[in-house]
């Protein structure tokens, strides 16, 4: 494959991928509810209800995303349109792979999860066409989560990754899992603009 055809090519990945994370945003209409617990230093505790979610793991966040519009625009058995909620939760976890001198390298992927409306339970969430996108069911728990903030515009999500964990330590919770982000303006996650929270959960 030359090199104008593989620009060619990515450039109608980028263009499709971009027209159904449109298509996402405006259909954004529910918000996963939960209610507040209490309020703690920067902090905020959450306790969440059971809620169905479709999530798949990707190399890139914007591909899992794409995956996961199709998906709610009808790629799934009922053949039918599913209203997007907001936020997505984004995981960024290492992935072990063996190089040709059988040395382990890691390299991060993106898991990336769309919560379904509270109407969905699992016995009637449309089954994806994709194989790669699953629907799984968290249960009830408790989030501690934490503000992102617009600046510093380098590592940002990191620093408020890291400050997370700090006021969890002192505040002698007990952290469950890795954490994630709560992008709810479904923003491309690390831009200079969009809400954003991180978060994880609670024992």
């Amino acid at each position: 494959m030359n090199r104008a055809t593989t620009f060619v090519t990515g450039a109608i990945s980028g263009l499709a991928a971009l027209a159904g994370w449109r298509y996402y945003r405006s259909h954004a209409t529910e918000r996963v509810d939960y209610k507040t617990l209490r309020l703690h230093d920067d902090i905020e505790l959450r306790q969440y209800p059971a809620v169905v979610v479709a999530e798949t793991v990707a190399d890139s966040a914007s591909e899992a995303r794409s995956r996961l519009t199709s998906y709610l625009a009808g790629a799934n058995e009922a053949k039918a349109a599913i209203p997007a909620t907001t936020p997505i939760r984004t995981h960024t976890e290492p992935l072990e792979l063996a190089t040709p001198t059988q040395q382990e390298s890691s390299t991060d992927r993106s898991r990336v999860g769309v919560y379904l409306p509270q109407s969905y339970s699992p016995k009637t969430a449309p089954s994806p066409d994709d194989s790669s996108v699953v629907l799984t069911v968290e249960t009830p728990r408790t989030v501690a989560v934490r503000p992102v903030r617009l600046y510093p515009r380098v590592d940002r999500f990191e620093q408020a990754t890291a400050r997370l964990r700090s006021t969890i330590v002192d505040s002698e919770l007990v952290a469950v899992g890795s954490p994630f982000v709560l992008s709810y303006d479904n923003a491309v996650l690390g831009s200079l603009t969009g809400r954003a929270e991180v978060g994880v959960e609670i024992a």
